[in-house]
């Protein structure tokens, strides 16, 4: 076992929305996917063949998963990329059709994901129109406000499905059905309906079906599968132009040599979610609301986002008095906790987009901290985060 998270002084992480740990049922049949099938899946000889054969059939248990077709189902390198792909695919089928950019629309909302906002900052460049909708002060998006935000000519409709830094739950569902009905009342397939859901199959069921989306991104490294593998799930109505080309692999799609170890890895990590879901669901919302509990009395903190339409395992909190959110995280380290502030992937910014669009107080943005936990999380973390907590509030409220 990993002497980091299981020595003498065991260490608590409680960072689980940055990246889980790779489960030992996920690792062990990597390892023996990787002795059985060692060919190329595009070769035509026996290894290969034998590769394409075993690749073909976890696509279909992917499939099978989600309630889709495995025609539909397309191996990236991680969620980036399957955001990246989907956004720029619909838009540019569009912009190659001859549609001038500022007659092409998107959706979207201000707390997706740097992969997706950065994506859309591109194409706005580019005369392509955005507009975002604000979640209200509980960090949840209201289904009316982008609907009524859709024109005539909006092409894609992007709203992730639960947040990875304040962990809410947006109403991904009731905003399908919405759009379902508004392309009935047309003979387009537009918009196209996309959700970022990597923060969600350990605690949320993801048929593409039951949440009314025609496409969805996953990575499997927030589900206890290895880094590196991700997938986007895009129905076969949909319209898009793949990210890059050079080959013919993931049906044109996606023009690289699959590994066939990696999405091995993603597939039984997929599959292993709805295992023991409700179980691991009550065990882990468990430690976090004993944190709440815990930090209710602790002077200077406010919790951010609702805790009703929330994710079970996380906690985001700001501590107004803190001076430096990465330093306190710093301190947190330093006494064996692993938390964040931020998202992971926003290096060098000094404040939360994501709080910020909370509204409220400024210094909210500055001052979160982010409690995420998981399969490994145990009641004595609650206990240990929060001593560093109140010890932090006393100090910094001293300062002031």
């Amino acid at each position: 076992m990993d002497f980091m998270i299981w020595g003498i002084h065991r260490r608590v992480y409680a960072d689980y929305a940055a990246t889980t740990f790779v489960s030992c049922r996920v690792s062990r049949y990597m390892r023996r996917v990787a002795l059985a099938y060692r060919g190329n899946p595009s070769a035509i000889y026996a290894e290969g063949v034998a590769s394409r054969k075993f690749l073909e059939e976890e696509r279909g248990r992917v499939a099978r998963l989600l309630g889709v077709r495995s025609s539909e189902i397309y191996f990236t390198s991680g969620g980036t990329e399957a955001n990246a792909t989907i956004i720029q695919g619909v838009i540019r089928t569009q912009l190659e059709k001859g549609v001038s950019p500022k007659d092409v629309h998107v959706v979207s909302t201000t707390i997706e994901h740097s992969s997706v906002l950065e994506t859309l900052k591109v194409f706005e460049g580019h005369g392509v129109r955005v507009t975002y909708i604000a979640p209200g002060a509980d960090g949840v998006i209201r289904a009316d406000d982008v609907i009524q935000a859709i024109t005539q000519n909006t092409v894609l409709v992007t709203v992730m499905y639960a947040n990875n830094e304040i962990g809410t739950i947006q109403p991904v569902a009731k905003i399908g059905a919405a759009i379902r009905k508004i392309r009935a009342q047309s003979t387009l397939q537009y918009p196209v309906f996309h959700t970022d859901a990597s923060q969600a199959p350990l605690w949320l069921e993801c048929s593409l079906e039951g949440l009314r989306v025609d496409a969805m991104t996953l990575d499997a490294h927030k589900m206890e599968g290895p880094r590196g593998i991700g997938a986007l799930i895009a129905r076969s109505h949909v319209s898009w132009e793949p990210l890059m080309v050079g080959g013919g692999q993931e049906r044109g799609k996606r023009p690289t040599t699959e590994s066939v170890t990696l999405i091995a890895g993603f597939t039984e990590a997929l599959s292993l979610t709805v295992r023991d879901r409700e179980e691991r669901i009550k065990r882990v919302a468990g430690v976090r609301d004993a944190l709440i509990s815990l930090i209710r009395d602790v002077p200077h903190i406010v919790i951010n986002g609702s805790l009703e339409r929330r994710l079970p395992n996380n906690l985001n909190i700001s501590l107004l008095t803190l001076s430096d959110a990465e330093l306190a995280v710093l301190v947190f380290d330093n006494a064996g906790i692993a938390c964040s502030t931020k998202s992971s992937c926003l290096k060098g910014e000094e404040e939360s987009y994501v709080v910020k669009s909370l509204g409220g107080d400024p210094r909210r943005a500055r001052t979160t901290l982010r409690f995420s936990f998981g399969p490994h999380s145990r009641m004595r973390d609650a206990y240990r985060i929060a001593t560093v907590l109140a010890r932090l509030s006393a100090q910094t409220n001293l300062s002031k």
